[in-house]
């Protein structure tokens, strides 16, 4: 992906990458997928000075168009993130079949600061890291500080960390492997995160442990509706259902006005303590 200086998600990067998966998935010769950002990082997630606009509504959505079309290619799709990977591009790490990290890749979902939902992390990222551990990420929604990808070295989130400027040359490996390799399409399909199970032994339990740091700490009515998304996934029948509930929430509040004056405050000025792009106005915090 390339669209300076941040790599974020506008409309333009989203049927540019839709029609990229389009391509790869008709062409026979194209075996594995490697995504990858260019520039400082991965990306910086969706443009927020699209929010508020109808170019954020445009298709192709991200959740509804582009991480379909990864999930649903028929053949790897590895990611491989440095620098960052925040909002929206962590959100698209997740939905691929590898993810391969930088130990100082800075991970963030900032979205439930300017007023929305990071969409489809509500449903993905908790059957990843657990309940708890993916609502505080969500609500404290700041980057994390460098080493943030280091600390996963040993959990799902990644399959692999490597050190920095290693990242691309990892994942080109990996589709070595993986090409030579016979292609099983069903163990492909489980290694997508919508198909694992939830891995807090009690759920419920887990929901309800949730909810008890969420009432002890100061939040706001995004912050509940983060933990709401996250109850619907877990008490739907599926993960698609449990999306389903999580876009209503988000739809609802992408179209209020708090978003509108999040995208306001941030087109104001604020930059982030993480990176300090050149355009500012493509990195949300």
């Amino acid at each position: 992906m390339m669209a300076p200086p941040v790599n974020a998600f506008s409309l333009a990067l989203r049927r540019g990458l839709l029609e990229a998966l389009q391509r790869a998935r008709a062409d026979e010769s194209v075996a594995a997928v490697v995504l990858a950002g260019a520039g400082r990082g991965f990306s910086a997630g969706g443009d927020i000075r699209e929010f508020g606009t109808p170019d954020a509504a445009a298709e192709p959505g991200l959740s509804s168009h582009i991480h379909v079309a990864i999930e649903t290619l028929g053949k790897p799709v590895i990611a491989t993130a440095h620098g960052f990977a925040l909002g929206g591009g962590l959100e698209t790490l997740l939905a691929c079949h590898y993810r391969i990290a930088e130990s100082d890749t800075r991970l963030g979902l900032p979205e439930v600061g300017l007023g929305t939902l990071p969409l489809s992390a509500t449903q993905r990222l908790p059957r990843l890291i657990g309940i708890l551990p993916a609502l505080r990420m969500m609500v404290e929604g700041t980057p994390g500080t460098p080493g943030t990808a280091a600390q996963w070295a040993d959990g799902p989130l990644f399959d692999a960390v490597v050190e920095s400027g290693g990242a691309l040359q990892a994942a080109l490996r990996l589709a070595t492997e993986l090409i030579e390799r016979p292609l099983d399409a069903n163990a492909l399909a489980q290694r997508l995160v919508r198909h694992r199970p939830w891995p807090d032994a009690d759920p419920q339990q887990a929901l309800i442990h949730a909810e008890l740091w969420l009432h002890l700490r100061p939040h706001d009515a995004v912050a509940r509706t983060a933990f709401a998304a996250i109850e619907a996934g877990v008490q739907a029948p599926d993960f698609d259902s449990g999306l389903a509930i999580a876009r209503q929430f988000y739809d609802a509040l992408m179209d209020g006005e708090r978003i509108v004056q999040g995208r306001d405050r941030f087109l104001a000025g604020h930059a982030s303590p993480a990176v300090e792009p050149e355009n500012n106005k493509e990195w949300p915090t």
